[in-house]
């Protein structure tokens, strides 16, 4: 029987938790199992984010070996943790594990499970802190080292992933794949700049190429051309590195296949391989919140045609459509904030629509689409820097029909 690290979790939190919890919090009884149910998997995929960090991980494990969470009144006690003024080393702990994985967006991650199970932010942030030393003290238990602890988050991914809520933040100033679409932002950019210089520096080349091949004709002293390099190579590795960064933020590429047997070639953190397992979730059920965010769908500057690179993405949102033929999706197009809000609106009405059609032509029937625009209604991170306002400058789909 395959393992599954979010049930062997969970199984900890008993009937008889969840009844006490319920009873502290002042949250039905329903409302509690459903935040534990988000905020373990919340804890989990932040350490899948941060497995490749050495740091972090080095922190995370000196975390797990700490006395206070070797204790077996963590597991055995949990309600105690809710209290806040009982077992506060432990507690103290669990918040250190989530400094490091949330930075300074714990407040948002705890909206986000605030809004999955419909309970108060401060009840979700209180579940937050019990499954925090939790999961510390399972770690614990089960005599975890860096290279075990890395080993199991890898394997259990696509259970993490599908257990997550929708919306999550990393500490970053977004979720995972808006942080993914700032990323594609910079490597544009850095092209775009690079390209400005790099033609009449080959054009300066062919200059001295030229000179080089006159003066050798003429018998003159031959003259060896130096073309200037260090700047072409500067930025070349400014590029190599942004789109390094990119794909480790999408994780690593896999084949999965479809109901109908086609197979996708996709990254573990793409929207297709969210989308794909949010559908095969039987859990999951349709709502007005949750949303999947492209991230390698491109644009021209302020136009709605795609850049060639959005083709694969886009033919395999269809795909993925092909093969649950009763799915219905919105599409919302968003904008950041510069520029007149009427234009934004439109912009991101038309960018919406332009994948709407997209998808049409591919094949996907016109009645299970939908899209509207929002403009720079709904930011995803703040418009006071390039790299937010790159974030709010998305395209996402929520599913409407399952």
């Amino acid at each position: 029987m395959e393992t599954n690290l979010v049930d062997i979790l969970k199984g900890y939190v008993t009937s008889d938790v969840i009844s006490k919890a319920s009873t502290m919090l002042n949250e039905s009884e329903s409302g509690v199992y459903k935040g534990v149910s988000a905020a373990i998997p919340t804890l989990l995929i932040g350490l899948v984010y941060k497995s490749n960090d050495s740091s972090t991980m080095q922190s995370v494990m000196n975390l797990i070996n700490d006395t206070s969470v070797h204790s077996g009144d963590v597991l055995s006690n949990l309600p105690s943790l809710l209290a806040g003024y009982e077992n506060t080393t432990a507690l103290n702990t669990g918040s250190k594990l989530m400094a490091l994985l949330f930075k300074n967006k714990q407040s948002d991650t705890s909206e986000v499970i605030a809004r999955t199970s419909s309970i108060k932010e401060s009840s979700a942030a209180s579940l937050l802190g019990m499954a925090a030393p939790l999961v510390l003290s399972y770690f614990a238990k089960s005599g975890m080292t860096l290279n075990s602890l890395k080993s199991l988050l890898s394997s259990q991914k696509e259970n993490i992933l599908s257990a997550a809520p929708s919306g999550l933040n990393f500490g970053v100033g977004s979720t995972i794949h808006n942080d993914i679409r700032g990323k594609i932002h910079d490597v544009r950019k850095a092209e775009t700049s690079s390209a400005k210089w790099l033609i009449p520096l080959l054009l300066v080349g062919a200059g001295l190429f030229a000179l080089f091949f006159f003066s050798k004709g003429c018998n003159r002293k031959e003259v060896t051309p130096v073309v200037p390099t260090e700047t072409v190579d500067t930025v070349a590795k400014k590029m190599d590195a942004a789109v390094n960064e990119t794909q480790n933020a999408l994780g690593n590429f896999f084949r999965f296949k479809l109901p109908n047997g086609i197979e996708l070639n996709v990254p573990e953190f793409g929207i297709e391989n969210r989308l794909n397992t949010w559908l095969t979730d039987k859990t999951k059920v349709v709502d007005k919140t949750t949303w999947f965010n492209f991230d390698r769908l491109l644009f021209d500057t302020g136009k709605a045609t795609f850049r060639p690179e959005s083709q694969e993405q886009l033919k395999n949102i269809a795909e993925i459509l092909k093969a649950y033929p009763a799915v219905e999706l919105k599409i919302g197009g968003y904008t950041d904030n510069v520029g007149d809000p009427t234009f934004n609106l439109k912009l991101s009405s038309d960018r919406a629509k332009s994948v709407k059609d997209e998808m049409i032509k591919m094949g996907i029937a016109k009645e299970r689409l939908e899209s509207e625009g929002y403009g720079e209604q709904f930011p995803v991170a703040s418009n006071d820097t390039e790299e937010g306002k790159a974030k709010n400058r998305r395209i996402a789909v929520r599913v409407t029909k399952k």
